[in-house]
C-alpha cells in the first residue's frame, strides 16, 4: 500500500462526491472532509477549501486549515483536515486534526497511515505537538491515534453531542 495526500482538485471531484454520498447514505458525517456534508456542489466546496486555506472568509470562531485527500492508487481513501491554529473551542474538543476513512476501506490500516501522513504535513506547518480527538466509544480511532503516538491527556463531555470526547496529544517528531 503506497498512500499519498493530495489536494483536492477538480480531477477529484467525482469521487470526492461519491464519498460524500457514502457517508450521507449510512447517517454519517465525513470528519476532517471541511463540512464537506454540507455541500450539493463540489465546486463551491473546493472554494471553501481554498479560502480556509488561505485563511480568507471564515466563518467567525473558524481557523485557517489544510485540507487533503488520502489516495492510493488514484482511489480516494479518506479525507484529512489541519487546522493551522486552534481557538479556545477548538482546544477543548475539536484539535488539530480532523479524519475519515471511506465506509468501504475501512479497517485496513489506511486511518493509521494516513494520520502519519498528515503529521508530517503539520511538522512543515511548523506545528511541534498536534491534539487528535474522538469520541470515547470510537475505539478504532481510538487505537488509530495511539498508534502514532497519541497521548491521552483527558476527557470532557462535548458541548454539541454530549458524547464523551477523549484529547490525545501527539508530539511531531
Amino acid at each position: 500500500m503506497t498512500m499519498i495526500l493530495v489536494r483536492p482538485a477538480q480531477e477529484h471531484s467525482e469521487q470526492i462526491m461519491a464519498y460524500r454520498t457514502a457517508f450521507l447514505h449510512l447517517g454519517e458525517q465525513p470528519y476532517g472532509g471541511s463540512s464537506l456534508q454540507h455541500f450539493e456542489s463540489y465546486y463551491e466546496w473546493l472554494q471553501k477549501v481554498k479560502d480556509q486555506e488561505k485563511g480568507e472568509n471564515l466563518p467567525q470562531n473558524r481557523v485557517p486549515a489544510s485540507q487533503f485527500l488520502s489516495m492510493v492508487n488514484g482511489k480516494l481513501i479518506g479525507l484529512i483536515n489541519i487546522r493551522h491554529q486552534l481557538t479556545p473551542e477548538l482546544l477543548i474538543e475539536n484539535g488539530h486534526i480532523g479524519y475519515s476513512v471511506h465506509p468501504d476501506e475501512r479497517l485496513k490500516g489506511y486511518a493509521a497511515e494516513q494520520l502519519r501522513l498528515c503529521l508530517q504535513e503539520a511538522k512543515k506547518l511548523g506545528l511541534e505537538k498536534v491534539l487528535i480527538t474522538c469520541d470515547k466509544t470510537n475505539i478504532g480511532s481510538a487505537k488509530t491515534i495511539q498508534k502514532v503516538g497519541g497521548i491521552l491527556e483527558s476527557e470532557v463531555i462535548s458541548s454539541n453531542s454530549h458524547e464523551i470526547v477523549q484529547r490525545y496529544w501527539v508530539e511531531i517528531g
